[in-house]
């Protein structure tokens, strides 16, 4: 048998292996389910997102494969986005029994703040092949403009 020097340091070397570890850590810890209505609703799994901005918008991508349009709500409310639903198992599979599920399912809840520079009337949405497309365009005020420099 080998003795291996045990470095619990050892992954932390870059940040963003620390970030990996902290949301591995209190995301199994806080997306547990809640009784209590008091309580804000949190997810059983959280829909990964990317968040790309450009000069005229901000888009926003989540992926969420196995679930339709039905399965979602996009909310727009008191300058938030919110986006929540909910992915179920397939029942249908009566011919036998899971070994294994390494799928999440459950309620899922994500919140976003709009920054002032959104038009919340101009956010656009599209649902295609399990990646949701949630556009926000900025408002005129909002986008840079070019100022003309007069030299005497």
């Amino acid at each position: 048998m080998n003795i291996v020097r045990f470095e619990p340091f050892h992954d932390l070397s870059s940040l963003s292996a620390l970030q990996n570890r902290f949301d591995r850590f209190f995301g199994e810890a806080l997306a547990r389910p809640t009784n209590s209505e008091e309580e804000p609703l949190r997810a059983s799994w959280m829909p990964t997102i990317d968040v790309h901005e450009n000069e005229q918008a901000i888009t926003l991508r989540a992926e969420l494969a196995g679930l339709t349009e039905d399965d979602v709500e996009l909310t727009v409310d008191k300058g938030r986005l919110t986006l929540q639903g909910e992915k179920k198992l397939d029942k249908e599979d009566t011919d036998g029994e899971y070994r294994r599920i390494e799928s999440r399912y459950g309620s899922f809840y994500r919140s976003f703040p709009l920054p002032d520079a959104v038009d919340q009337e101009k956010i656009e949405a599209s649902f295609n092949n399990g990646v949701l497309t949630v556009v926000l365009t900025k408002s005129e005020a909002a986008k840079p403009k070019k100022i003309a420099l007069k030299i005497n």
